[in-house]
């Protein structure tokens, strides 16, 4: 019997301590992401033209942050402007295009799937955000139209688990968390990958790449791009705007695609031809 107490006090001495980590459901991942840039389709954005030596030089990588803030099921990805070198920090041109396949994006070409895009930029309007209903496993993206009387529109796309998933029975910690290894041919790119399962949701930055339903991708590793986890924090978060914009109209994938080509079309007009 007195064994039995003191495994009883030692079990409730120690909940104290362990609830608030399992309850915890907010916080924070940082990735740090490299990708490899076109630079003959991003000089086309650039702003004043030149070419031979008064063309700006694109580097062949570029780097950048992106933010994961999770609370109770809801999940905003914000992307910092990428870093094209000589200190530009994404002003290269005077703009900075978010939505390239071969630039700092989370987007695919459309019509070629949906299990192809990145999660966090696929449909990004002017703004830097993705967002995500982390409970029932949805990409929820987000477009605006340009004008004085802009609208706002959603459309969902499912978490994707990828069915062809190659594990291994290697593990190593990364940001404090143990990840195990697997392999993910996406489109016609292999990603490395390393997750872990001991977080409460499920996450992946570029969309097909889950290994298991409950996995969080904390590294993916592929020959275009890159994603790595410098940090992954449990904590209260200050940001509470993780839910899409209220009054977003929801619509079909289809849609959001026509009204999305038909405002870039409206935007290509109104630039200066250069």
């Amino acid at each position: 019997m007195k064994g039995i107490s003191r495994i009883i006090m030692s079990a409730a001495l120690a909940l104290p301590f362990t609830q608030p980590l399992l309850a915890q459901q907010s916080g924070t991942i940082v990735y740090e992401v490299t990708a490899k840039t076109d630079p003959e389709r991003m000089r086309g954005f650039q702003r004043g033209g030149g070419d031979g030596d008064e063309a700006p030089q694109i580097p062949d990588v570029i780097t950048f942050k992106q933010t994961l803030t999770f609370d109770n099921g809801h999940a905003k990805l914000a992307t910092e402007r990428p870093d094209f070198g000589n200190g530009s920090g994404g002003r290269w041109g005077g703009r900075a295009r978010r939505d390239s396949s071969n630039a700092p994006a989370q987007g695919q070409a459309q019509g070629q799937g949906t299990g192809q895009r990145r999660m966090g930029m696929g449909m990004m309007g002017r703004g830097n955000a993705q967002y995500f209903d982390l409970t029932n496993k949805k990409i929820l993206h987000v477009f605006s139209t340009f004008g004085d009387a802009p609208k706002t529109y959603y459309t969902e796309e499912d978490f994707i688990i990828a069915t062809d998933a190659k594990t291994a029975d290697k593990t190593k910690k990364i940001a404090g968390y143990t990840c195990k290894k697997a392999t993910v041919k996406l489109k016609d790119d292999t990603y490395t990958v390393w997750y872990t399962t001991d977080l409460p949701f499920s996450f992946s930055p570029i969309n097909g790449l889950l290994p298991e339903a409950n996995a969080v991708v904390l590294v993916a590793e592929g020959g275009k791009r890159a994603y790595n986890a410098s940090s992954v924090n449990l904590q209260a978060v200050t940001d509470k705007d993780l839910s899409i914009p209220a009054g977003a109209e929801k619509i079909s994938q289809e849609q959001m695609q026509s009204i999305r080509q038909q405002e870039m079309e409206k935007l290509r007009k109104r630039q200066p031809q250069m």
